[in-house]
């Protein structure tokens, strides 16, 4: 269990450390208001895996742009409740855009989304120009 000994010296710390870094810890811009993604491939299709606890489905849009660039943009709200006095707050409000350009075009008319437990997935399936095609082997003759 910490004292407020350990805190008054946790908070020292952070000052110390915004001295150096030049910044505001408590406040460290609009990269924790933006969410944290996952985004790999399999054979067929790009995966985009995006954290949006709390973000309401009609507070975030999804765009493909020339093929291969992706952008999720949306706005994570502040709670309806309004302390008198925070003690801790580092849930960010804000409106966030994130642009990724993936390796290849993608068939636009098919991806899909879907969002459960405040976990985005987006499914990109790769143009069919880019698609793998197995080559049938002749016997020679």
């Amino acid at each position: 269990m910490l004292n407020d000994n350990a805190f008054a010296q946790m908070n020292r710390l952070r000052t110390e450390l915004e001295k150096v870094f030049g910044a505001d810890l408590k406040n460290c811009g609009s990269a924790q208001v933006h969410p944290k993604v996952n985004i790999w491939d399999d054979a067929d299709s790009f995966l985009l895996e995006a954290e949006l606890p709390g973000v309401e489905l009609q507070d975030v849009e999804i765009f493909v742009r020339e093929g291969d660039q992706l952008s999720l943009k949306g706005e994570r709200k502040q709670s309806d409740v309004e302390p008198k006095a925070w003690i801790r707050n580092e849930r960010l409000k804000g409106k966030f855009l994130r642009t990724f350009k993936l390796p290849c075009s993608v068939d636009v008319e098919a991806v899909n989304a879907n969002m459960k437990d405040g976990l985005l997935r987006i499914r990109l399936p790769k143009a069919a120009s880019h698609q793998p095609r197995k080559i049938e082997i002749g016997t020679g003759e």
